[in-house]
């Protein structure tokens, strides 16, 4: 009997060891289930966050590459603008000195076409009726362009020194302006210079060469 009941109670402690140890494994595999599931979810979360970080980075990178863009884009409107604002302002530069060059041309044509050399004889600077009437059309010309203004050359023959030809051609430059002076010209728009014998308009050594050569000339400015 004794026996049969230290057998019960040997049992009875075995199977209590038994339930024992596999409640403690169990509750340790739980753990480590546990462990291992809060492991993961912390990667997950982990790699979310690194995700949206990537993104916002990504997102600034392209935001701020955009405002670049549009920097670098509105600086080469603007200096768009500037080049051709000055292209436009040399473009008229060049229209206006063409005009003046053009005006000039057709007024020296005009001139031209109603005489603008006078001649005189041998060692005089005294005007003739022809040179007169010359010099009337030049006046009536310059009254009616006001903005115009001339220099009247004085111009000898090849004869005679050179200092006494300079003084010469200044006496006949001076002569065709106090005519021009006296039929109303603006004396500030004439000026006088002397060539004397340094500029002659043919060359020869004869009296047709030397007729040509005795003048004064009147030259737009």
């Amino acid at each position: 009997m004794l026996h049969r009941l230290i057998a019960l109670v040997a049992v009875a402690f075995f199977i209590a060891a038994c339930e024992t140890a596999s409640q403690t494994t169990a509750d340790s595999s739980g753990e480590s289930s546990s462990s291992t599931a809060a492991s993961s979810a912390s990667t997950t979360s982990s790699a979310g966050s690194s995700g949206s970080s990537g993104s916002s980075g990504s997102s600034g990178s392209s935001a701020s590459t955009g405002s670049s863009a549009s920097s670098g884009s509105s600086g080469s409107s603007g200096s768009s603008g500037s080049s051709g604002s000055s292209g436009s302002s040399g473009s008229s530069g060049g229209s206006s000195a063409s005009s003046a060059a053009s005006d000039k041309a057709s007024a020296e044509e005009a001139l031209a076409a109603i005489g603008n050399t006078v001649y005189f004889a041998f060692d005089s600077s005294a005007l003739t009726a022809d040179t007169e009437g010359t010099l009337m059309r030049q006046a009536a010309f310059l009254n009616a362009n006001p903005a115009l203004t001339v220099t009247i050359e004085g111009h000898c023959d090849e004869r005679g020194t050179r200092e006494y030809n300079l003084a010469l051609g200044e006496r006949r430059a001076t002569a065709a302006r106090d005519f021009l002076l006296a039929q109303g010209v603006d004396s500030a728009r004439i000026r006088t210079i002397s060539y004397g014998k340094e500029r002659p308009a043919v060359a020869g050594s004869n009296e047709g060469a030397w007729a040509k050569n005795r003048r004064a000339a009147t030259v737009i400015n």
